[in-house]
């Protein structure tokens, strides 16, 4: 569980925010792992090959990923850091065994900044270069299946579909994504969505860089 508070997941258009999470300390987020284990026991299941749950935290008000300063889990006197990307994910290790032992899991994140943690369900590789209607195709019904299912029952009734993409670079980059039907697409400050309809059967889209994360598109209900 996070230490201090503790909301409803709630499904968003490119995320399944778990809660804001509040700060042991200035800048320390604590966490059971057990707590953390039961959505990533998803990332073994069959049927979403290609796209994964991620731990990350979010500054609310510029909605930029905060950078993780460090991160690790302790129990008595056991003590192991954890991985943290390039893309500031916190890689957890899936193990039953910790699930047992259930050790507390520690994140430090700037002590001048308030983050929140995020859950995403996000592809597992990044796209760069040309990406094809059918690569896009094929990660759309993994991502709402994955979104289902960590809505638990019933939530196959209320989880939006999952239309397109939603692609983030680094350091907030601003450029744009050329489609092959002759239009584009801006970046803005590292991010832009894509429908699949956009690209059209058959089409593509290029983009100007490798991404950091490539996230569901689900458009807001007017």
């Amino acid at each position: 569980m996070i230490i201090k508070k503790t909301l409803p997941a709630m499904l968003l258009a490119a995320s399944v925010s778990l809660a804001s999470a509040m700060p042991a300390s200035a800048q320390e987020y604590m966490f059971t792992y057990s707590k953390l284990y039961t959505h990533m026991k998803q990332n073994a299941k069959e049927g979403h090959d290609d796209v994964k749950v991620g731990f990350f935290f979010l500054d609310p008000v510029s909605q930029q990923l905060c950078s993780i300063e460090k991160a690790w889990m302790e129990k008595e006197e056991h003590y192991e850091e954890l991985k943290i990307s390039p893309s500031n994910e916190v890689i957890v290790p899936l193990d039953s065994n910790l699930r047992s032992a259930n050790p507390l899991v520690f994140v430090h994140t700037p002590d001048n900044q308030q983050c929140d943690f995020s859950m995403v369900v996000m592809t597992k590789e990044a796209m760069e270069g040309e990406v094809s209607y059918k690569q896009v195709e094929s990660l759309l019904p993994q991502m709402q299946v994955m979104l289902e299912q960590l809505g638990g029952m019933f939530a196959s009734w209320f989880t939006p579909d999952v239309t397109g993409v939603t692609l983030e670079f680094a350091d907030n980059l601003n450029s744009s994504i050329k489609l092959s039907s002759g239009e584009t697409k801006a970046i803005v400050d590292g991010k832009v969505q894509v429908a699949l309809a956009e690209l059209g059967e058959g089409g593509t889209m290029t983009l100007p860089e490798a991404t950091i994360r490539v996230l569901p598109y689900i458009p807001k209900e007017n």
